[in-house]
């Protein structure tokens, strides 16, 4: 059995596009595709963006 991290402490800082949350990747897909959670604090943003 494996176990594998998606807390908050393993996540990443992110800050483009105006944004202001923590990502923790789940799923990473050989194709254009990435599953995640995200850690929104009180007052965070997830800025506005095309997707990319």
């Amino acid at each position: 059995m494996e176990f594998y991290k998606f807390n908050k402490p393993s996540g990443k800082k992110i800050n483009k596009f105006n944004s202001n949350f923590t990502m923790s990747r789940i799923l990473n897909t050989e194709n254009a595709a990435h599953i995640g959670c995200m850690y929104l604090e009180e007052n965070g943003v997830i800025g506005y963006h095309q997707a990319v």
